[in-house]
């Protein structure tokens, strides 16, 4: 009964559903973005025993370093050299996600959430050189995360946010002069923390941001094969992902329709990277 009842109160609200309808046409026809998560604000809004739905979604640019190369080369499948690969910086890194969220009020003043969702990603000209562009599939993707408010003053409230994200990427690096494409796997931890402020303008709107940090592990693989005289000669570069920068700041709106609905639009930025993230939030 209660979830028939949460899902007669969306249906009234024509608003909502358009804003949400609005929030997926965005995501299927953005250019793709790469690396952070929208983060929200940095204190609670749920209560003890509260449970909010949500649909979040994100367009970011990222540098990534790849350090740590090495590769590998057989010849008619056998070994036939390795060595280290260069170091150099992956340039404009892209990619859309788009998340289905469930966040739970665990205590008064703490929360917890999980995002489940497909992520797409894109990168041209950086590891050959040679006007290569890396086109992914659409990925699963997870993040989970916490909440928690440390004082309250009127309209104003502290916290802290915390999450972590996953990401395992597969797809083709092409060029128009290379005959075959070369098949790409990147596999991606995120790590974002920040503690800040909230403050409520109004009663239907509030601002909040502050610092924060964010790291990245991950790897990426370039496999290929070249057909040469007397056979194939098969290839494996690999590198090791390290953000370039790790600290930043974002400043976000969270925009109330009624004490269940919320809208929330953010801005995140560091100097190797950025964000615009959206998110639309039910609770009950």
């Amino acid at each position: 009964m209660q979830i028939r009842t949460i899902f007669l109160e969306l249906k009234n609200n024509k608003y909502i559903w358009h804003l949400g309808l609005a929030l997926v046409v965005i995501s299927l026809s953005s250019p793709g973005a790469f690396a952070l998560d929208p983060m929200g604000p940095p204190t609670t809004g749920l209560m003890e025993g509260q449970f909010e739905l949500g649909i979040d979604y994100s367009n970011s640019t990222m540098e990534l370093e790849l350090t740590n190369g090495k590769w590998t080369e057989w010849f008619n499948g056998a070994l036939n050299d390795s060595g280290e690969a260069v170091t150099f910086r992956l340039n404009d890194f892209k990619m859309n996600k788009i998340y289905a969220n469930l966040g739970y009020g665990i205590l008064e003043n703490c929360d917890v959430f999980l995002r489940l969702g497909v992520v797409n990603a894109e990168f041209g000209d950086s590891i050959w050189e040679a006007g290569e562009e890396f086109d992914s599939q659409s990925n699963l993707t997870f993040c989970i995360g916490s909440r928690a408010t440390f004082y309250e003053e009127g309209d104003l409230k502290l916290g802290r946010m915390i999450q972590f994200s996953w990401a395992n990427l597969d797809g083709d690096l092409k060029a128009s002069q290379w005959t075959e494409a070369d098949s790409v796997n990147i596999d991606l931890i995120e790590i974002q923390a920040t503690i800040g402020p909230t403050y409520a303008l109004t009663d239907g709107f509030s601002i909040y941001g502050g610092p924060f940090f964010h790291f990245i592990y991950g790897s990426i693989e370039d496999k290929f094969n070249e057909e040469i005289s007397g056979g194939v000669l098969s290839s494996e570069y690999s590198w090791d992902i390290d953000e370039t920068s790790n600290f930043g700041g974002y400043i976000g709106a969270q925009m109330t329709f009624d004490e269940y609905t919320f809208f929330n639009i953010e801005y995140q930025y560091t100097s190797g990277a950025d964000l615009l993230g959206l998110n639309l939030i039910y609770r009950f």
